[in-house]
């Protein structure tokens, strides 16, 4: 029951985090969006704050009123960004331009109330509840068979995505007992975990450059 509980807990939020997860886009869908109406929220920006990231949580913008990036958020709970900084920043650039287009539909600022501001603390929720029920079972359950507690810990600790918690999953409590096992150390797991992780990480950054921002989002 409780690994069926961890399943979804983690699968919810994925999808959330998946979704609510700032889009790196090209100017295009800023002007679709205009169009349609889908700007909900605004700001321009400078970087992002990606503090929550590695506990769970998605990059918040940084924001700043003379910053070459503008942000903004659909009604459906998304937020997109586009850099117009490589044509300058001054009065007359496009930038300049896209800023007085939007403050003509709204001033700027996140919409405190709307989606977008509720998932982002939605994907935050999720993931500290996640961590902390696996970390109680891991702590107070029986002795993992494959490996130490701090092995599980560092492995589910340090890759990006909860994806050490899926492996505990499949290895603790899917994968059928088999004969005698040597468990893996904390170092290994330590070792491990960071592998994976930059792994993960180049692996994302590959991705995100061959399939966009849009189907791989990310601050």
């Amino acid at each position: 029951m409780l690994s069926v509980v961890l399943l979804v807990g983690w699968l919810l939020w994925a999808v959330s985090a998946w979704w609510a997860s700032p889009r790196q886009v090209d100017v295009a869908w800023l002007d679709r969006d205009l169009a349609a109406g889908r700007v909900s929220g605004w700001d321009r920006a400078q970087g992002w704050i990606d503090d929550g990231v590695f506990l769970g949580g998605i990059a918040q913008a940084r924001t700043d009123r003379h910053g070459a990036t503008i942000v903004w958020t659909t009604p459906g709970g998304q937020t997109r960004a586009v850099d117009l900084g490589a044509d300058g920043t001054g009065p007359g650039s496009r930038l300049d331009g896209y800023t007085t287009r939007l403050t003509a539909v709204r001033p700027p600022g996140v919409d405190p109330g709307g989606p977008a501001p509720v998932l982002a603390v939605a994907v935050s929720v999720l993931a500290m509840a996640v961590g902390l029920v696996w970390l109680v079972a891991l702590v107070t359950g029986p002795p993992p068979r494959h490996g130490t507690r701090w092995f599980w810990f560092w492995l589910g600790l340090l890759p990006p995505f909860g994806l050490g918690v899926l492996a505990w999953l499949y290895a603790e409590c899917w994968r059928p007992p088999t004969g005698r096992i040597d468990r893996h150390s904390g170092l290994l797991g330590l070792a491990w975990g960071f592998a994976v992780g930059l792994v993960l990480s180049v692996v994302t950054i590959g991705l995100r450059a061959a399939l966009g921002g849009n189907v791989v989002p990310g601050g």
